[in-house]
C-alpha cells in the first residue's frame, strides 16, 4: 500500500506544481499560493496531485497519469469517467471523495489516506483561500461524511493502482418453509419411510415445499397432482420459483441504492435490461454494465421479469 500523508508535501514536489512552475499539474494556482507548491491552497490541485502521486508510487508510472482532474471539485466524477476512471458511493483508500456545492459553491474533494472501519475515513485535504494542508477523520453520519448542508456527497473516484475489495457477500439465510417450487420432469417420489412410489413425474409442475426430511436430503412436498398428496423427493429435483439469477427490465427513473441502503444521486435514465442476482433487505440486487458500479440495488416493484 502507501504511507498516509500527514504533513505538507516537500517543496518542489512536481505533482504539486504547475507545468509553468516546473511540475506536472494542469491545475490553476492556489490561493494563497504556497511557495514551491503552487497548486496550493486548493482542494482540486491537492487531490489531483495526491491521487496521481499515489498512482505513480504504486505502479512506477513516470509523471502524472491523470492531469485532467483539474476542473471544479463538484465535476470530478464526470471528468474521471471521461478519462476512463470509475467511482463508487463508498469511500475507498487511495480514492477521491467528491461533494457537490449548493448554489454557486464549486464543491469540495478530499483524498482518502486510510479507512479504519466502515463508518470512518482518514483524509488529507486543502482548501482554496482557506488552508494549505490538513488531515481529517470524517465519519459517515447521515451519509454526507462530515460536511454541512452546503455540500452534498456524490461518491469516491477509485484509484486504479489499488485493487478494489470485493463486495461483502451477505450470509445465506436458512431455508424457510413453505415455498413454491418447480419439480423436474422424471423426479422420483418417496414415502416418509423411504419407500419409492411407482411412477415418476411425467412433466415439471409447481408444488408446495412444506419442509425437509432430516438426514435424507429430501423435501416434504404437497400437490393435488400427487397420490398421496404429501410425499418426499430429493432436493435436487426442486427449484424455487423465484430462484436467482433471472433477466428483468428496470423502468426508467427508478432509484438505485448501495448495499447499505444509501441512495445514489442518479437513478435509471431509461428502461434497461438487468440481471437480478439476489436480494438484500427487501430490494433486488441487480447487475448491469451501464451502471457505475455495475452491481447496485433497487426496489422490487421497479423490476419486471423479462
Amino acid at each position: 500500500m502507501f504511507k498516509p500523508q500527514t504533513s505538507l508535501p516537500e517543496k518542489g514536489n512536481p505533482f504539486y506544481n504547475t507545468t509553468g512552475n516546473g511540475g506536472y499539474s494542469w491545475c490553476i494556482q492556489g490561493k494563497p499560493v504556497v511557495d514551491g507548491l503552487n497548486v496550493l491552497c486548493n482542494c482540486v490541485g491537492y487531490c489531483c496531485a495526491r491521487f496521481n502521486e499515489v498512482y505513480s508510487e504504486l505502479t512506477g508510472y513516470k509523471g502524472m497519469k491523470y492531469p485532467q482532474l483539474n476542473c471544479n471539485a463538484e465535476n470530478f466524477i464526470e471528468r474521471a469517467k471521461s478519462i476512463g476512471l470509475t467511482y463508487q458511493l463508498e469511500p475507498i483508500v487511495g480514492g477521491i471523495m467528491v461533494w457537490e456545492g449548493v448554489g454557486s459553491l464549486a464543491g469540495h474533494v478530499a483524498f482518502v489516506e486510510d479507512k479504519p472501519d466502515t463508518d470512518n475515513v482518514f483524509t488529507s485535504e486543502s482548501g482554496y483561500n482557506h488552508f494549505d494542508f490538513r488531515n481529517y477523520t470524517r465519519s459517515r453520519g447521515n451519509g454526507n461524511w462530515g460536511l454541512n448542508s452546503n455540500f452534498i456527497y456524490l461518491g469516491c473516484i477509485i484509484n486504479p493502482a489499488i485493487p478494489v475489495p470485493p463486495e461483502p457477500v451477505p450470509p445465506t439465510p436458512p431455508e424457510t418453509f413453505p415455498f413454491t417450487g418447480l419439480v423436474a420432469k422424471g423426479s422420483k417420489f418417496y414415502s416418509e419411510s423411504g419407500r419409492k412410489y411407482s411412477g415418476n413425474a411425467k412433466s415439471s409442475f409447481q408444488l408446495e415445499v412444506l419442509g425437509e426430511q432430516s438426514g435424507t436430503g429430501r423435501y416434504k412436498v404437497y400437490s393435488t397432482r400427487l397420490n398421496p398428496n404429501i410425499v418426499y423427493t430429493d432436493k435436487g429435483n426442486v427449484t424455487k420459483v423465484n430462484d436467482y439469477p433471472f433477466k428483468g427490465i428496470i423502468k426508467g427513473g427508478s432509484p438505485l441504492y448501495n448495499q447499505n441502503g444509501v441512495k445514489y444521486k442518479y437513478g435509471t435514465r431509461c428502461d434497461r435490461e438487468v440481471d437480478v442476482i439476489g436480494e438484500l433487505n427487501g430490494r433486488y440486487k441487480i447487475y448491469c454494465t451501464k451502471f457505475t458500479p455495475n452491481t447496485v440495488y433497487c426496489n422490487k416493484s421497479d423490476v419486471t421479469r423479462k
